[in-house]
C-alpha cells in the first residue's frame, strides 16, 4: 500500500494520456481515412518505431529495479533514480511511449493518429510530467534540482 500524499498525483496512468488520442484518432479515421505512406513502407517505419521504444522502457524498468523503487508513478517514490537510461534522460518511459504510440500510427498507417502524438505528448507534459517534477522537487529538493540541471527531460 502506498500514501496517497506522499505521491505526484497523477490524474490517471500516464499510458491513458496516450491511448485517448489514439482513440479519437481512429475513430476520425474510420469516418475520414487517410493514409501515411504505402502499406509495405508504412508497416516497415511503424515496425521499426515500436521497437525502438522497447531498450527505452526495458532500461527504465531496470533503474527502477536495480534502486528498489515503484515504477508506478502514482504511487510513492523511495528513491531518486539517476542512473542507467536516466543519465541521458529524465522520462525514458514516457520517450518509449511517444516512440511506440508513432509506431503505431505507422502500423495503423493513419495521419490522424499521427496527428494527435502531439496531443499526447502536451497531456503527459501537463499532467504528469510536471506533477512529477514538482513531486519530486518537494521531496528531494537540491538532490533532484542539481539532476535536472544535468539530465534534459526528453532526450
Amino acid at each position: 500500500m502506498h500514501n496517497q500524499k506522499d505521491s505526484a498525483h497523477l490524474l490517471a496512468a500516464p499510458p491513458f494520456f496516450f491511448i485517448i488520442p489514439l482513440l479519437v484518432g481512429a475513430i476520425v479515421e474510420y469516418f475520414v481515412p487517410t493514409s501515411l505512406l504505402a502499406t509495405v513502407p508504412s508497416i516497415i517505419i511503424g515496425l521499426l518505431f515500436s521497437w525502438a521504444s522497447l531498450p527505452f522502457i526495458i532500461l527504465s524498468l531496470k533503474s527502477f529495479y536495480k534502486v528498489k523503487t515503484t515504477f508506478d508513478a502514482r504511487k510513492t517514490t523511495t528513491t531518486l533514480v539517476t542512473t542507467g537510461i536516466y543519465k541521458i534522460s529524465r522520462n525514458p518511459a514516457y520517450l518509449s511511449l511517444v516512440l511506440f504510440y508513432i509506431g503505431l500510427s505507422f502500423l495503423i498507417n493513419s495521419v490522424w493518429i499521427l496527428i494527435l502524438v502531439m496531443a499526447a505528448i502536451y497531456s503527459v507534459q501537463k499532467f504528469c510530467i510536471e506533477r512529477e517534477e514538482k513531486y519530486l522537487e518537494s521531496k528531494f529538493g537540491s538532490q533532484y534540482l542539481n539532476y535536472k540541471k544535468k539530465v534534459r527531460r526528453w532526450l
